[in-house]
């Protein structure tokens, strides 16, 4: 059980780095690194020999070409998959946490979200609920707590 909390509070004190990682996957997938033109003309010319037909060997350039090619698909293919893949990780993590977090008892629903969500400092969170830093610290406690029985009950499932 003790590590299942400081699994649930590394994910709190982690959750506005992974939606910026969320955030740069999704954008590196929307937009992918493009070869130009004259980068495509250039890979096609690499085959040729000083402006000869046939390179020695009589491999033909369009061999070459697709060799080359083949290589730089697979490669982006590669990367867009494990881009996609660890988005989708992520958003997932993120979802559930999110979700297990609305499961909460209202208070300390809205504890942990202005602690660790919108990362309100604890005095002013204090302050806003009317408590004291300590009563504030023991719903946090109690919050992170159930959280912690939510991924056991879940992950015991699997």
């Amino acid at each position: 059980a003790n590590e299942m909390k400081v699994y649930v509070l590394e994910l709190l004190e982690n959750y506005h780095k992974r939606a910026r990682e969320i955030a740069l996957l999704r954008y590196e997938l929307a937009h992918p690194v493009r070869v130009t033109e004259d980068e495509l003309i250039e890979a096609m010319s690499y085959a040729h020999q000083d402006g000869v037909g046939r390179p020695e060997g009589h491999i033909s350039n369009k061999t070459l070409y697709i060799a080359l090619n083949y290589r730089e698909q697979a490669g982006r293919l590669n990367t867009e998959n494990v881009g996609e893949i660890s988005a989708k990780r992520l958003e997932r993590e993120q979802a559930r946490l999110e979700y297990y977090i609305s499961l909460l008892e209202p208070r300390q629903e809205q504890v942990l979200r202005r602690l660790y969500l919108e990362r309100m400092p604890r005095e002013k969170a204090a302050d806003e609920f009317g408590l004291s830093v300590r009563r504030l610290q023991e719903i946090r406690v109690q919050a992170i707590e159930s959280l912690a029985e939510m991924y056991c009950f879940t992950d015991a499932l699997y």
